[in-house]
């Protein structure tokens, strides 16, 4: 009996002894989550770019917030292709036209608080809880206001940007039809 003790022993210590030596190697690793396709492990190759486009992401989303509430207050479009693409910058091309025929301006604030949900190399989705105040409708003529007061609000947001012409652009807002975050 005490032979297999032993041996037991020694398996155990050897394996111990084999875990701690691959364990302070310098051994390739899986960075971020990501494989490479032909099985090989890629040691840091894959952090740099997944973390350089979450923040590009991020960065654009707020710009887009940014440029959609300049030209809602001023009436010009002319920054929404360099933010929005698609069916998401003409439905904000025409609204801001809408706006010039009625002879009105919408002034407001929005704060947002992205969160990435998935980034891939040509698309991004990003789950936003919007935090506004406004928009308040003013005439264009005159200044004045046009409607009630309404409370700072915060709203549900799911956005899909693309990467496309060397930058991220929105493509698609959603709210869903429970809005709360």
């Amino acid at each position: 009996m005490r032979g297999l003790g032993s041996t037991r022993g020694g398996v155990t210590g050897a394996l111990a002894l084999c875990l701690c030596a691959t364990a302070c190697t310098d051994a390739p690793r899986i960075v971020d989550g990501t494989l490479n396709p032909s099985g090989v492990f890629q040691s840091g190759v894959a952090a740099a770019p997944v973390a350089a486009a979450r923040t590009d992401v991020l960065l654009r989303y707020r710009r887009f917030h940014q440029v959609v509430e300049r030209a809602l207050a001023t009436g010009d479009a002319s920054q929404i292709p360099d933010v929005a693409t698609g069916a998401e910058a003409a439905r904000l091309r025409d609204e801001i036209a809408a706006d010039q025929r009625a002879g009105i301006v919408r002034r407001g604030h929005a704060v947002p608080h992205p969160h990435l949900a998935s980034v891939r190399p040509d698309e991004a989705q990003i789950v936003d809880c919007l935090v506004a105040a406004g928009p308040f409708t003013f005439r264009r003529d005159t200044g004045s206001r046009v409607g009630g007061e309404s409370a700072p609000r915060r709203s549900l947001l799911y956005a899909t940007l693309s990467h496309a012409g060397g930058s991220w652009k929105v493509t698609a807002l959603a709210t869903p039809k429970d809005s709360r975050c």
